[in-house]
Parts: C-alpha cells; sequence; structure tokens
C-alpha cells in the first residue's frame, strides 16, 4: 500500500504559534497528523525548521512545509514503499537530511511524515494505532499509564515565590486509568475552590499546561498544601506528590539559587548540588513524594548520579537526556537516572523514540511520554504511551482541549481493552512487568 498523495500544511499549536499537519492518501484513505512544537530550543535536541522571518515573530514554519512538499514528499512516493515500512522509512528521511540534527529539512517536518506514516501502517495491518506501536517496540503486555496532573506552578512560569516549576499530582493507588481520572480531576477542582476561597480570581487562571499560580511562600508550604488536600479528598492511599525541580533554570556558577526570582539573591545562599538533593531526600522523607524530575542543571551529571544511587523514589531526566540516543546512553552508563522521558520532537522520528525506549527499559529505568508546551488536539501520545506500556504519561493538567483529549483517548483505549487492561498503578517504572 504505497504512499499516493503526502500534502502539508502550517497550522497553530495551543498557544497559537504554527507548526506543521500533514495529510496522506493511501487506499485506505486519508490519515492526518498535527506535530506538537516548542521555541525552546535544548542542546541536544534535534531542531526545529522556523522561518525566522518577519511573520509570526520569526516562528512560521512554511519552509519545513515546503521541504515536505517538494522534498520529502516527491523522493518519499518515489521510494514506492509500504507503510508498514517505519524503520525504513524513516531512515531513508533521515538520510534524505544528511545532517546530525535535521536541520536541512527540520526535525519538525520530518517527524510529522513519521507520524503520519505510523497512522497509514496501523490502518494496513488493520488493527489500532496503539497495537502497531507495541508490535513495533517488541511489547507483548498492555498497560495503562499513571497521568501526571500538573496541579501547581511555579519556578520560571510564575512570579510566586516556588522555586521549582511544577507541582504534580499521581494518582498511583488507582486501579484503573479511568479512577486515576476520578480522581486527578476531584483533587484539581478542590484545588481550584480551595484558592478561590483563599486568593484572588486571577490566581485560579491557568497556565499553559493548566497548573494553578498560587502565591504560596515556599517549597514546603505548597507540599504542606497539596498533601492536606490529598487528604481531604480522601485519597491519601491513592495520590501521590511528584516534583518537577528544572533545576537548570537555578543553576548559577555552579551552584543553585533557589531565590533566583529574586534580582537580589544572595550569592552566599546558593546551594551546592549535594546541599540540594538533601531537600530533595528530605521531602521524600516527609510528604508521599514519589517523584522528583530535573532535580540539577543537565550536565551535572555527578549530581544525578549520587542522587539516583541514594533514593528508590523516581529520579526522572528530563533536561538531561532530551530524549537523544547520545544522552540517554550517558544516563545509562552513568546511572545517572531511574526514569527517562520521551518526546517525539526531540528525538525526530517514531522509529527513534523506539529505540530510545529500548534502551533505557534494557536496564530497567522507567518511561514518562510527555508532551510539549506547544501541543496540539492531535491523540497520537496516547497510543503512543499505551502501545510502549511504558507506565506514564505526562501532557499537564486535567483540563483544555489539547492535554484532556489525550486523556480521553487513553480512557477509550481502557473501554476497548476492557478486562485485558492493566493499570500500572504502583508499578509505574515497570520493575514487576
Amino acid at each position: 500500500m504505497p504512499i499516493k498523495l503526502l500534502l502539508a500544511r502550517q497550522i497553530f499549536d495551543s498557544l497559537g504559534v504554527p507548526t506543521i499537519e500533514v495529510d496522506m492518501v493511501t487506499e485506505l484513505g486519508l490519515f492526518r497528523i498535527g506535530v506538537p512544537s516548542t521555541d525552546l530550543k535544548k542542546i541536544a535536541e534535534s531542531h526545529e525548521l522556523r522561518d525566522n522571518g518577519q511573520e509570526y515573530h520569526g516562528m512560521g514554519v512554511s519552509s519545513a512545509v515546503k521541504n515536505i512538499n517538494t522534498i520529502i514528499a516527491p523522493e518519499l512516493i518515489k521510494q514506492n514503499l509500504e507503510v508498514t515500512m517505519q524503520r525504513e522509512i524513516d531512515q531513508f528521511m533521515i538520510s534524505l537530511d544528511g545532517t546530525e540534527n535535521r536541520s536541512r529539512l527540520g526535525a519538525n517536518a520530518i517527524l510529522a511524515v513519521s507520524l503520519v506514516i505510523a497512522k497509514a501502517g496501523a490502518a494496513k495491518k488493520g488493527v489500532p494505532l496503539y497495537r502497531h506501536i507495541s508490535d513495533m517496540a517488541g511489547v507483548t503486555t498492555i498497560i495503562m499509564p499513571v497521568p501526571h496532573f500538573t496541579v501547581l506552578i511555579g519556578g520560571t512560569l510564575s512570579s510566586n515565590k516556588l522555586p521549582f516549576q511544577e507541582y504534580i499530582i499521581m494518582p498511583t493507588g488507582a486501579e484503573s486509568f479511568a479512577e486515576a481520572m476520578k480522581i486527578g480531576t476531584e483533587i484539581y477542582h478542590f484545588i481550584k475552590k480551595s484558592i478561590m476561597t483563599k486568593y484572588e480570581i486571577e490566581s485560579t487562571y491557568v497556565s499553559d499546561e493548566g497548573g494553578f499560580s498560587v502565591p504560596l511562600q515556599s517549597h514546603r508550604d505548597a507540599l504542606l498544601f497539596l498533601t492536606s488536600v490529598i487528604k481531604q479528598c480522601g485519597y491519601a492511599n491513592k495520590a501521590e506528590i511528584a516534583i518537577n525541580a528544572c533545576a537548570s533554570d537555578l543553576y548559577k556558577d555552579g551552584a543553585y539559587d533557589l531565590e533566583f526570582k529574586n534580582p537580589n539573591s544572595n550569592p552566599q545562599e546558593y546551594m551546592s548540588s549535594d546541599k540540594l538533593a538533601e531537600i530533595f531526600l528530605d521531602n521524600i522523607k516527609e510528604f508521599p513524594v514519589c517523584s522528583v524530575e530535573d532535580p540539577f542543571e543537565f550536565d551535572d551529571w555527578a549530581a544525578w548520579s549520587t542522587l539516583t544511587s541514594r533514593t528508590a523514589t523516581q529520579i526522572l531526566a528530563n533536561d538531561l537526556t532530551q530524549t537523544s540516543a547520545r544522552r540517554v546512553g550517558l544516563a545509562v552508563e552513568k546511572k545517572a537516572a531511574n526514569a527517562i522521558t520521551m518526546r517525539l520532537n526531540q528525538a525526530g522520528t517514531l522509529t527513534e523514540v523506539i529505540d530510545n525506549f529500548k534502551l533505557a527499559k534494557s536496564i530497567g529505568c522507567g518511561i514518562v511520554c510527555m508532551d510539549r508546551w506547544g501541543d496540539t488536539t492531535d491523540l497520537f501520545l496516547a497510543d503512543l504511551v499505551v502501545g510502549l506500556s511504558a507506565g506514564q504519561i505526562k501532557c499537564g493538567a486535567p483540563v483544555r482541549g489539547e492535554r484532556i483529549d489525550k486523556y480521553n483517548q487513553i480512557l477509550r483505549i481502557e473501554e476497548e481493552l476492557g478486562a485485558l487492561a492493566k493499570y500500572a498503578g504502583k508499578n509505574y517504572r515497570g520493575q514487576l512487568i
């Protein structure tokens, strides 16, 4: 079933920033994908191609769209490859680009085609997309993921006094994904009502990923607040807290400034990585904290390895690894984390995501499939996390269409699987799978 037509266009992501949508036509009909985007270029991730012109503040993607329509599409169609040949097609596009970071054709262009190929490949096989992904990844047991619900924000996302970027609810004690959604939404709306009774209405306005910017005074206050909320909602044994420290934002001159939002912060009070590690370890002991994401700067490798060796709690590498095969390999070698995020548009193709997944799982690392701030309402991420049986998904609060649509898709898959659906629960890192 070769490709008959491949056509790209510019659309807009959840932040109103241009991104790419691709239509593919085969003998089975039309398949469409809209890819997530970001304007935060990390050092190791594949290169999104932007126009850098006057329109859309330089963020247009017409050049990447043109590369699909005038280079990738005709060359790929000429190959006459079956859409089930995911690895061969992805490798062909990587070779066609010819750069290490996809900077010629654009990682956003290549990713869009890679993902729409997977949709068409699933249809060709007559299976759901998540089953097609499972087959490609060699996954035999389907596991429903534990969601990471962002409920409070701080760090660079807020002017409040919270040093860390996100405070998250994980329903690890639920019996199903449906129950996890119940727990997450009930806690989320309880938090909103609590905020409304104590603060200005503006404090209930949500961030790009749905978290509340509450004027709490300290990191400890946030943990006390969430611990109390979990208990008041009756979920003390069913919900835990995750912290996204995003510590690269705090890093100054080899140390960490928890007062980095204060222009007059005192350098004498900056923390060493050892002292910062003690904060996280104390949090784990005192509060129901089950995961710490990006606890250190992305090149502070020794600090990562030391903390990971000192706790069984999840230490999640996001900025550290950037879905880069080289950095994932380094993290595995240095035992710098026990869980790793997978972001589609950091890797560049579905095949590379699957390869990174296999590498991380080979040494027992947990996996979190993660969105981007500039996401679309496309549901691919939901099928990916189920297909990989990754065990965890992070795509924001249970609010906003581009976030909730993915959660709703997982609900549909769980319903479709019926008694075959197994929820990861406390085994979210897959230690027992």
